[in-house]
């Protein structure tokens, strides 16, 4: 899997799951800071991203709109510290096999993971 960090998603986040392996991309590095979640949506699912973000209207574009996508991983943590973020999703991401076309919101408590079947892969 491949993973596209939303602008939301610090730095420390991209380092620390590159550091351990994960192919990783930042909206930064792509020329796509202030577009819309749309355009990210668009622009992950032609190059098979998995998105990462803070940003909640990710779910809402996938779930009350169908907008098509490769998967999403939506941050919904209490601490917002990167350090803590980078943690929890680093262990996440050890224990996953695929999150393509699925939508995962992840909080310090757990996880609820929503199979997207309508979407394409």
């Amino acid at each position: 899997m491949k993973f596209l960090l939303d602008e939301n998603v610090s730095q420390t986040a991209a380092r620390t799951l590159l550091e351990a392996g994960f192919s990783v991309t930042h909206v930064i590095d792509v020329g796509l800071t202030q577009s819309s979640d749309e355009k990210i949506l668009a622009f992950a699912k032609r190059k098979k991203y998995v998105v990462i973000t803070h940003d909640k209207d990710f779910g809402n574009l996938i779930r009350l709109y169908s907008q098509k996508h490769c998967g999403v991983i939506l941050l919904r943590f209490r601490n917002q510290k990167p350090n803590n973020v980078s943690a929890h999703l680093l262990r996440f991401l050890k224990m996953q096999k695929n999150l393509l076309s699925k939508l995962a919101v992840l909080r310090e408590d757990g996880v609820r993971i929503i199979s997207e079947e309508h979407n394409e892969k």
